[in-house]
């Protein structure tokens, strides 16, 4: 894998994170129980999105070597059936965003 390609995935596991984090500030108004499937839902979420990471952060501290770049974007498109809500395909044009930015030669 090329050093753009790496960096790319990279950038993508820290926008990724900048969304787990997002949970630290849920706020659950106890006295309201209808927020709160609203509020499970948002934190089942993130959780299937750092099991999704947890693989590409190893890879990422391994130089990506045997990271299995097929078998991740399917397990994005299995994060997108489960929860279209949170439209996790978006991680795919944080991607492909920054791979554009890094071999056009922009910064």
């Amino acid at each position: 894998m090329d050093e753009p390609r790496k960096n790319a995935y990279r950038y993508l596991l820290y926008w990724a994170l900048l969304d787990i984090r997002q949970v630290a500030w849920i706020r659950v108004p106890w006295w309201n129980p209808f927020s709160w499937p609203r509020c499970w839902r948002h934190v089942r979420y993130a959780g299937r999105v750092a099991d999704w990471l947890h693989n590409l952060a190893f890879f990422a501290s391994a130089e990506f070597d045997g990271f299995d770049e097929d078998l991740f974007w399917d397990e994005v498109q299995s994060l997108e059936k489960r929860f279209p809500d949170f439209s996790p395909l978006r991680y795919r044009n944080v991607f492909e965003q920054r791979l554009e930015e890094l071999t056009s030669g922009a910064s």
